[in-house]
Protein backbone atom coordinates (compact mmCIF):
# COMPACT_ATOMS: atom_id res chain seq x y z
CA UNK A 1 0.00 0.00 0.00
CA UNK A 2 2.85 2.37 0.84
CA UNK A 3 4.45 1.52 -2.51
CA UNK A 4 1.26 2.49 -4.38
CA UNK A 5 1.05 5.72 -2.41
CA UNK A 6 4.63 6.52 -3.38
CA UNK A 7 3.88 5.90 -7.04
CA UNK A 8 0.80 8.12 -6.83
CA UNK A 9 2.77 10.93 -5.22
CA UNK A 10 5.49 10.66 -7.86
CA UNK A 11 2.97 10.71 -10.70
CA UNK A 12 1.29 13.82 -9.27
CA UNK A 13 4.56 15.61 -8.56
CA UNK A 14 6.19 18.23 -10.78
CA UNK A 15 8.57 15.50 -11.93
CA UNK A 16 5.83 13.01 -12.78
CA UNK A 17 5.85 13.60 -16.53
CA UNK A 18 9.64 13.39 -16.74
CA UNK A 19 9.57 10.14 -14.77
CA UNK A 20 7.02 8.74 -17.21
CA UNK A 21 9.11 9.80 -20.22
CA UNK A 22 12.27 8.30 -18.73
CA UNK A 23 10.39 5.07 -18.00
CA UNK A 24 9.09 4.92 -21.57
CA UNK A 25 12.59 5.36 -22.99
CA UNK A 26 14.12 2.74 -20.70
CA UNK A 27 11.30 0.26 -21.38
CA UNK A 28 11.72 0.75 -25.12
CA UNK A 29 15.48 0.22 -25.03
CA UNK A 30 15.17 -2.88 -22.83
CA UNK A 31 12.41 -4.35 -25.00
CA UNK A 32 14.39 -3.86 -28.23
CA UNK A 33 17.49 -5.34 -26.57
CA UNK A 34 15.59 -8.43 -25.45
CA UNK A 35 14.10 -8.95 -28.91
CA UNK A 36 17.41 -8.32 -30.69
CA UNK A 37 19.14 -10.91 -28.53
CA UNK A 38 16.47 -13.57 -28.95
CA UNK A 39 15.30 -13.41 -25.32
CA UNK A 40 11.83 -12.34 -26.47
CA UNK A 41 10.11 -13.72 -29.56
CA UNK A 42 10.56 -11.68 -32.72
CA UNK A 43 6.82 -11.70 -33.41
CA UNK A 44 6.33 -9.53 -30.32
CA UNK A 45 8.38 -6.76 -31.89
CA UNK A 46 5.92 -5.10 -34.30
CA UNK A 47 3.22 -4.23 -31.79
CA UNK A 48 4.82 -5.06 -28.43
CA UNK A 49 6.70 -1.76 -28.18
CA UNK A 50 3.49 0.19 -28.76
CA UNK A 51 1.51 -1.88 -26.25
CA UNK A 52 4.18 -1.28 -23.61
CA UNK A 53 4.05 2.46 -24.29
CA UNK A 54 0.26 2.46 -23.97
CA UNK A 55 0.28 0.41 -20.76
CA UNK A 56 2.81 2.80 -19.21
CA UNK A 57 0.69 5.81 -20.24
CA UNK A 58 -2.52 4.34 -18.82
CA UNK A 59 -0.80 3.32 -15.58
CA UNK A 60 0.76 6.75 -15.19
CA UNK A 61 -2.61 8.42 -15.84
CA UNK A 62 -4.37 6.24 -13.25
CA UNK A 63 -1.77 7.05 -10.61
CA UNK A 64 -1.87 10.73 -11.49
CA UNK A 65 -5.57 11.38 -12.05
CA UNK A 66 -7.41 8.19 -11.11
CA UNK A 67 -9.44 5.93 -13.43
CA UNK A 68 -11.41 8.93 -14.73
CA UNK A 69 -8.18 10.26 -16.20
CA UNK A 70 -8.11 7.35 -18.64
CA UNK A 71 -11.42 8.53 -20.09
CA UNK A 72 -10.03 12.05 -20.44
CA UNK A 73 -7.04 10.53 -22.25
CA UNK A 74 -9.21 8.67 -24.74
CA UNK A 75 -12.04 11.19 -25.16
CA UNK A 76 -10.32 13.36 -27.84
CA UNK A 77 -10.28 10.27 -30.09
CA UNK A 78 -14.09 10.45 -30.14
CA UNK A 79 -14.21 14.08 -31.25
CA UNK A 80 -15.08 13.76 -34.94
CA UNK A 81 -17.17 16.92 -35.28
CA UNK A 82 -14.58 19.17 -36.87
CA UNK A 83 -14.52 20.98 -40.20
CA UNK A 84 -14.11 18.78 -43.27
CA UNK A 85 -11.12 20.97 -44.14
CA UNK A 86 -9.14 19.45 -41.29
CA UNK A 87 -9.82 15.94 -42.54
CA UNK A 88 -8.71 16.96 -46.01
CA UNK A 89 -5.55 18.53 -44.56
CA UNK A 90 -4.81 15.39 -42.51
CA UNK A 91 -5.26 13.11 -45.52
CA UNK A 92 -3.62 15.03 -48.33
CA UNK A 93 -1.10 17.60 -47.10
CA UNK A 94 1.91 15.31 -46.79
CA UNK A 95 1.22 13.45 -50.05
CA UNK A 96 1.06 16.76 -51.90
CA UNK A 97 4.17 18.02 -50.10
CA UNK A 98 6.18 14.86 -50.94
CA UNK A 99 5.16 15.01 -54.59
CA UNK A 100 6.04 18.70 -54.60
CA UNK A 101 9.55 17.97 -53.32
CA UNK A 102 10.07 15.39 -56.07
CA UNK A 103 8.69 17.78 -58.70
CA UNK A 104 11.07 20.50 -57.49
CA UNK A 105 13.97 18.01 -57.65
CA UNK A 106 13.05 17.04 -61.22
CA UNK A 107 12.79 20.72 -62.14
CA UNK A 108 16.32 21.35 -60.85
CA UNK A 109 17.75 18.51 -62.93
CA UNK A 110 15.93 19.84 -65.99
CA UNK A 111 13.11 17.31 -66.24
CA UNK A 112 10.24 18.99 -64.37
CA UNK A 113 7.50 16.85 -65.88
CA UNK A 114 9.20 13.51 -65.39
CA UNK A 115 6.65 10.99 -64.15
CA UNK A 116 6.68 10.38 -60.39
CA UNK A 117 5.97 6.67 -59.93
CA UNK A 118 3.45 6.03 -57.16
CA UNK A 119 3.19 2.51 -55.82
CA UNK A 120 0.39 0.86 -53.89
CA UNK A 121 1.89 -2.61 -53.52
CA UNK A 122 2.18 -2.20 -49.74
CA UNK A 123 -1.60 -2.40 -49.54
CA UNK A 124 -1.38 -6.02 -50.65
CA UNK A 125 -0.10 -6.82 -47.15
CA UNK A 126 -3.11 -7.52 -44.89
CA UNK A 127 -1.30 -6.40 -41.74
CA UNK A 128 -1.07 -2.80 -42.94
CA UNK A 129 -4.81 -2.35 -42.45
CA UNK A 130 -4.61 -2.84 -38.68
CA UNK A 131 -0.96 -2.25 -37.72
CA UNK A 132 -0.71 1.28 -39.16
CA UNK A 133 -4.05 2.53 -37.74
CA UNK A 134 -3.49 0.97 -34.33
CA UNK A 135 0.04 2.36 -34.06
CA UNK A 136 -1.22 5.83 -35.02
CA UNK A 137 -4.00 5.68 -32.43
CA UNK A 138 -1.64 4.59 -29.65
CA UNK A 139 0.92 7.26 -30.51
CA UNK A 140 -1.79 9.92 -30.60
CA UNK A 141 -3.14 8.90 -27.20
CA UNK A 142 0.29 8.76 -25.57
CA UNK A 143 2.39 11.45 -27.25
CA UNK A 144 -0.31 14.02 -28.04
CA UNK A 145 -3.17 13.27 -25.67
CA UNK A 146 -0.96 12.72 -22.62
CA UNK A 147 2.52 14.16 -23.04
CA UNK A 148 1.71 17.22 -25.14
CA UNK A 149 -1.27 18.13 -22.94
CA UNK A 150 0.81 18.00 -19.76
CA UNK A 151 3.67 19.93 -21.34
CA UNK A 152 1.22 22.70 -22.30
CA UNK A 153 0.45 23.21 -18.62
CA UNK A 154 3.95 24.68 -18.40
CA UNK A 155 5.10 25.72 -21.88
CA UNK A 156 3.72 27.28 -25.05
CA UNK A 157 2.25 25.00 -27.70
CA UNK A 158 5.28 25.33 -29.96
CA UNK A 159 7.88 24.71 -27.25
CA UNK A 160 5.78 21.83 -25.92
CA UNK A 161 5.78 20.30 -29.40
CA UNK A 162 9.58 20.53 -29.65
CA UNK A 163 10.09 18.93 -26.24
CA UNK A 164 7.67 16.22 -27.32
CA UNK A 165 9.55 15.80 -30.60
CA UNK A 166 12.82 15.30 -28.73
CA UNK A 167 11.46 12.48 -26.56
CA UNK A 168 9.52 10.98 -29.47
CA UNK A 169 12.81 10.90 -31.39
CA UNK A 170 14.64 9.23 -28.48
CA UNK A 171 11.91 6.60 -28.23
CA UNK A 172 12.46 5.66 -31.89
CA UNK A 173 16.28 5.62 -31.78
CA UNK A 174 16.55 1.98 -30.55
CA UNK A 175 14.19 0.90 -33.33
CA UNK A 176 16.32 2.60 -35.99
CA UNK A 177 19.49 1.08 -34.52
CA UNK A 178 17.88 -2.36 -34.55
CA UNK A 179 16.82 -1.76 -38.14
CA UNK A 180 13.59 -3.76 -38.30
CA UNK A 181 10.24 -2.36 -39.52
CA UNK A 182 11.76 1.08 -40.02
CA UNK A 183 12.98 3.26 -42.89
CA UNK A 184 16.17 1.67 -44.32
CA UNK A 185 19.41 3.65 -44.26
CA UNK A 186 17.95 6.41 -42.08
CA UNK A 187 20.63 8.58 -40.43
CA UNK A 188 19.91 9.36 -36.77
CA UNK A 189 20.29 13.17 -37.21
CA UNK A 190 17.62 13.11 -39.93
CA UNK A 191 15.31 11.20 -37.58
CA UNK A 192 15.83 14.03 -35.07
CA UNK A 193 14.40 16.67 -37.41
CA UNK A 194 11.77 14.24 -38.67
CA UNK A 195 10.14 13.97 -35.26
CA UNK A 196 10.46 17.65 -34.51
CA UNK A 197 8.38 18.26 -37.62
CA UNK A 198 5.86 15.53 -36.84
CA UNK A 199 5.39 16.70 -33.24
CA UNK A 200 4.92 20.32 -34.29
CA UNK A 201 2.36 19.38 -36.95
CA UNK A 202 0.42 17.21 -34.51
CA UNK A 203 0.45 19.99 -31.91
CA UNK A 204 -0.74 22.58 -34.43
CA UNK A 205 -3.63 20.45 -35.68
CA UNK A 206 -4.59 19.34 -32.16
CA UNK A 207 -4.64 22.91 -30.88
CA UNK A 208 -7.19 24.01 -33.48
CA UNK A 209 -9.31 20.84 -33.66
CA UNK A 210 -9.17 19.36 -30.13
CA UNK A 211 -9.55 16.09 -32.05
CA UNK A 212 -7.32 13.11 -31.42
CA UNK A 213 -9.13 11.38 -34.29
CA UNK A 214 -7.91 13.92 -36.85
CA UNK A 215 -4.36 13.75 -35.47
CA UNK A 216 -4.39 9.94 -35.55
CA UNK A 217 -5.68 10.02 -39.13
CA UNK A 218 -2.86 12.37 -40.06
CA UNK A 219 -0.37 10.02 -38.42
CA UNK A 220 -1.74 7.07 -40.36
CA UNK A 221 -1.32 8.95 -43.62
CA UNK A 222 2.17 10.12 -42.56
CA UNK A 223 3.17 6.47 -42.23
CA UNK A 224 1.50 5.54 -45.51
CA UNK A 225 2.92 8.37 -47.65
CA UNK A 226 6.40 6.89 -47.63
CA UNK A 227 4.93 3.62 -48.93
CA UNK A 228 3.25 5.36 -51.87
CA UNK A 229 5.55 8.23 -52.87
CA UNK A 230 9.23 7.36 -53.62
CA UNK A 231 10.67 9.88 -51.16
CA UNK A 232 12.65 7.57 -48.86
CA UNK A 233 16.46 7.37 -49.13
CA UNK A 234 16.48 3.85 -50.63
CA UNK A 235 13.81 4.83 -53.19
CA UNK A 236 15.16 8.26 -54.09
CA UNK A 237 18.35 9.55 -52.44
CA UNK A 238 19.35 10.86 -49.04
CA UNK A 239 19.58 14.47 -50.23
CA UNK A 240 15.96 14.42 -51.42
CA UNK A 241 14.79 12.86 -48.18
CA UNK A 242 16.68 15.43 -46.09
CA UNK A 243 15.01 18.21 -48.13
CA UNK A 244 11.66 16.54 -47.46
CA UNK A 245 12.25 16.31 -43.69
CA UNK A 246 13.65 19.84 -43.30
CA UNK A 247 10.93 21.16 -45.57
CA UNK A 248 8.22 19.65 -43.35
CA UNK A 249 9.69 21.35 -40.31
CA UNK A 250 9.96 24.71 -42.07
CA UNK A 251 6.38 24.35 -43.33
CA UNK A 252 4.90 23.75 -39.89
CA UNK A 253 6.93 26.60 -38.38
CA UNK A 254 5.37 28.84 -41.04
CA UNK A 255 1.94 27.54 -40.01
CA UNK A 256 2.67 28.64 -36.44
CA UNK A 257 3.95 32.02 -37.63
CA UNK A 258 0.94 32.72 -39.85
CA UNK A 259 -1.93 31.14 -37.92
CA UNK A 260 -0.60 30.81 -34.36
CA UNK A 261 -0.98 29.87 -31.61
CA UNK A 262 1.27 32.40 -29.93
CA UNK A 263 3.41 33.19 -28.00
CA UNK A 264 6.09 30.85 -29.36
CA UNK A 265 8.49 30.77 -26.44
CA UNK A 266 6.94 32.35 -23.37
CA UNK A 267 5.78 29.96 -20.65
CA UNK A 268 2.02 29.83 -20.47
CA UNK A 269 -0.49 28.03 -18.27
CA UNK A 270 -2.85 26.09 -20.50
CA UNK A 271 -5.52 23.90 -18.95
CA UNK A 272 -6.41 20.54 -20.49
CA UNK A 273 -8.17 21.06 -23.82
CA UNK A 274 -11.92 20.55 -23.59
CA UNK A 275 -13.90 19.16 -26.45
Amino acid sequence: MRFLTTLTNLAKSDYGLWIFLASALVAQAVFIYLVANGILFENLYVMGRFYILLILAISFTIFREGPRGVWELIRPMLNWRVSIGWYLFAIFWLVIFAIGILFFKNMIIGDAFKAIPLTFSAFNTPGIYWVVPLNAIIEEIVWVGLVLTLLQNRYSVFISSQILGFFWFLWWVPVVLYGRAVIPDLPIPVLFFHYFGIAATCAWVYYFTKSGLVVALMQMLTNVVSLIVPILPHLSDIQTYIAFVIGKLVFVVLLFVIFGPKPFFKKVAVMRQQT
